[in-house]
Formats: C-alpha cells, sequence, structure tokens
C-alpha cells in the first residue's frame, strides 16, 4: 500500500509542474521512497520473479493489490490534478500492443533503476531512469492507476488499459 502511496505522490508532483521534464525528474521522488524505505513496488519486484521461489511470485502478485489500494487511496483524497484527465485520455487512445509495448519498456527502466540501487547504494540510476520513462511516454501501471483514479476515469475501458500495462 505505502509503495502505491509513494509512486502517487511521484505522479502528484508530476501533475503540478508546468514543465513535463521538471515534473519527471521530480517524479523521482516515489522511486526514491520506495527503495530507500523498502516498499513492495510490483514494477521494482516484477523483474526479478524468475530469479527466486513461488512465494516471491505470490507476493509480487499481492503487490498490485496493495500498490492499488494506496493509489486510490491518494488518487480520492485529492481533486483531480493540473491536466490529468487529458493525460488518461491519451492514454486510453493507444492501441493495445503500443500500451503493452509501452508497459515492458518502463518495466525495463524500473528494473534498471532498482538493480543499480541495489547494486551500487546509489539513487543515480532512479533520476535518470524515471524522467526518462516518462519524457518517452512509456506506461508505469502503478502511476497510471493513480492518474486513472484522479481523474475519476472509472470504465470498463480504463481496467483494461491498466489490465495490459501490468501483464
Amino acid at each position: 500500500i505505502l509503495a502505491g502511496v509513494m509512486i502517487s505522490i511521484g505522479g502528484s508532483v508530476f501533475l503540478c509542474c508546468e514543465s513535463r521534464a521538471v515534473g519527471a525528474f521530480f517524479f523521482s521522488v516515489g522511486l526514491v521512497g520506495v527503495v530507500m524505505l523498502g516498499f513492495n513496488l510490483y514494477t521494482g519486484r516484477i523483474g526479478y520473479v524468475f530469479d527466486n521461489d513461488k512465494t516471491f511470485f505470490i507476493d509480487t502478485l499481492l503487490s498490485i493489490v496493495g500498490n492499488l489500494v494506496g493509489c486510490i487511496a491518494v488518487g480520492l483524497m485529492q481533486l483531480p490534478k493540473g491536466e490529468v484527465a487529458a493525460i488518461v485520455a491519451t492514454k486510453l487512445q493507444k492501441g493495445e500492443l503500443v500500451v503493452f509495448a509501452d508497459g515492458i519498456l518502463c518495466g525495463i527502466l524500473i528494473y534498471v533503476c532498482v538493480e543499480i540501487f541495489k547494486k551500487k547504494g546509489t539513487i543515480a540510476g532512479i533520476l535518470l531512469c524515471i524522467p526518462t520513462f516518462i519524457l518517452c511516454g512509456f506506461e508505469h501501471s502503478v502511476a497510471d492507476m493513480f492518474y486513472v483514479v484522479n481523474a475519476r476515469e472509472f470504465t470498463l475501458q480504463a481496467a483494461l488499459f491498466l489490465l495490459i500495462v501490468v501483464l
């Protein structure tokens, strides 16, 4: 749940910034909080499921539920921020294969920054990879949960979009 809250805080700051580049940089606060405090973020764990046992896989799947709860809490406690409705509308117009590919590309970057943090103990990878995925328009499943909730976009189309990004 707390990882979902942290990513939602990152999404909130992104939506408050007039500059996408500045917002993309400050979005990093979400993942910095997750790795420094050891929270269970689905996108930070999924890259490790093949290196671990079945329990890790089940815990990873459960983490997406907790992440969603955190995103719902933060997304609903705030009034819709900035251009979130327009951002979500644009996301929902992407084709399924593009959304799936964007989710994979974001996942690669999340894996890289988490791995750098684990091996080197530095947040440098986070400060580079997070703005990169945002500026490239890649899809981050947990951040997208926050955006969808904050935009109050409770539709089947939004649910299917999130499911594809999670996959």
